[in-house]
């Protein structure tokens, strides 16, 4: 199908970065259709790894993340010139690090596991993981080194993958989306909280953690649930020139242990995480849990940590999928509805790829990528 104006439900990463490759594919009237403001959800307050390692580790989704970090890329060099904004796209050393048996052996099949992807690693004693990183504490034993996931600010990102997009015709309306316009399963718009109907000639849903909302507008279940995520920060000593952290750490260490890590970032403040709560629904603010849960387990790593050192924390949902893999394409007997949903800790990860996939097929109906792992058609069957 070709489509000159296309709606985008969502104003988080993936609705932003399908917003800029819809442009790219050529469509210049995008609206995206946000309730609250750009990156006001996760995209805005995660931790802006990009791992494929975080959630389910499916083979499928695993098999699309050499393509989407490609495009991640592309765009550290793409979209600062045409934006004016760096979103700090860095790549620095991941300690996996272990403290026992349990931890050492986890961090040794995961370099296993990389080694049988064709991925680069390395096993470094205790001695020599410190040498990379001097925060790590004497307690590590051993560490598995990879050199295979970046960082940005997801913030950033988003707001420049819009900023992008905007240039060549996009533009964001504020309101609640509450179902579609349309007959047949064929929509003409979206219908907002306010009696108002947004038209397009295709919609996408890219709504996070409230996707599942939208099962009811399409007449089947789209079971993409929330999960809260918190993280702390650390204020570190400021340079005297921009305000730069001195002494951050040279590379993200991660407990195999308890988990916990400590996460840097080259254009913002140390990161310290995070947490995985479900069942407590839509519940965005942060909680107590989360220094009793991530601090021992960080000052572990390094005891140069202390709750002193914490001046921030946030709280995100994750839109969590009930099989573990994200749902994108064609939405089940819709002609012109797109889903690209069910992200979980893994979105700002995988926005360029769902970007371009969702954009190939509103204009095409084709995509040259071979999404069938994680085709939102599977909820059909």
């Amino acid at each position: 199908m070709s489509a000159s104006r296309v709606v985008v439900v969502g104003g988080g990463v993936i609705g932003c970065m399908t917003a800029f490759y819809l442009t790219r594919a050529g469509v210049r009237d995008v609206v995206v259709v946000e309730r609250d403001h750009v990156a006001s959800g996760a995209s805005g307050f995660s931790a802006g790894i990009l791992t494929p390692y975080s959630g389910s580790n499916d083979a499928g989704l695993l098999g699309l993340s050499a393509a989407s970090l490609a495009l991640h890329a592309e765009l550290a060099k793409e979209l600062p010139e045409v934006t004016g904004i760096d979103h700090g796209y860095d790549l620095k050393p991941y300690l996996r690090c272990g403290f026992g048996e349990v931890g050492l052996d986890s961090a040794r099949q995961f370099l296993a596991d990389r080694r049988a992807e064709g991925l680069d690693g390395e096993w470094l004693s205790g001695e020599e993981a410190r040498e990379v990183c001097d925060w790590l504490s004497a307690e590590v034993a051993g560490a598995c080194m990879t050199s295979v996931e970046p960082t940005v600010d997801s913030r950033l990102l988003t707001r420049s993958a819009l900023g992008a997009a905007e240039m060549v015709g996009t533009s964001v309306q504020v309101g609640e989306v509450v179902g579609l316009a349309g007959s047949g399963g064929t929509v003409t718009g979206v219908e907002l909280s306010d009696g108002g109907v947004v038209e397009g000639d295709a919609v996408v849903i890219a709504m996070g953690p409230w996707s599942n909302m939208a099962g009811e507008w399409l007449g089947f279940d789209l079971p993409v649930h929330p999960q809260k995520g918190e993280l702390l920060y650390m204020h570190l000593p400021e340079s005297d020139a921009g305000g730069v952290e001195q002494d951050r750490p040279s590379a993200t260490m991660h407990n195999m242990d308890e988990g916990g890590v400590i996460l840097t970032r080259r254009l913002s403040r140390t990161v310290l995480g995070a947490t995985k709560e479900d069942g407590v629904g839509y519940d965005r603010e942060p909680s107590s849990y989360a220094w009793e849960f991530i601090l021992p387990k960080v000052q572990r790593l390094a005891d140069r940590i202390s709750k002193a050192d914490v001046t921030d924390h946030t709280a995100c949902l994750r839109p969590m999928p009930a099989d573990g893999k994200p749902y994108v394409g064609k939405a089940p007997s819709w002609e012109n509805v797109f889903v690209a949903a069910g992200h979980w800790s893994e979105g700002v990860h995988y926005a360029p790829l769902t970007g371009k996939i969702v954009a190939d097929l509103v204009t095409s109906g084709e995509s040259d990528v071979d999404y069938s792992a994680i085709d939102v058609a599977r909820l059909a069957v």
